[in-house]
């Protein structure tokens, strides 16, 4: 049996990984950008009521 794993993170507005993950210098709305193009998988903890 085979399968694909997926990693990913669980939003991506954390200001703690600025100059960490994120560049430093890299603006806050390209943060899903970047993140995207270095994970298989980004999750929207959100709801619409």
């Amino acid at each position: 049996m085979t399968g694909t794993v997926r990693i990913g993170i669980s939003g991506w507005t954390y200001p703690p990984w600025r100059g960490v993950f994120y560049p430093k210098g890299l603006r806050q709305k390209d943060e899903l950008e970047h993140a995207a193009e270095r994970m298989t998988s980004i999750e929207v903890n959100g709801s619409f009521y």
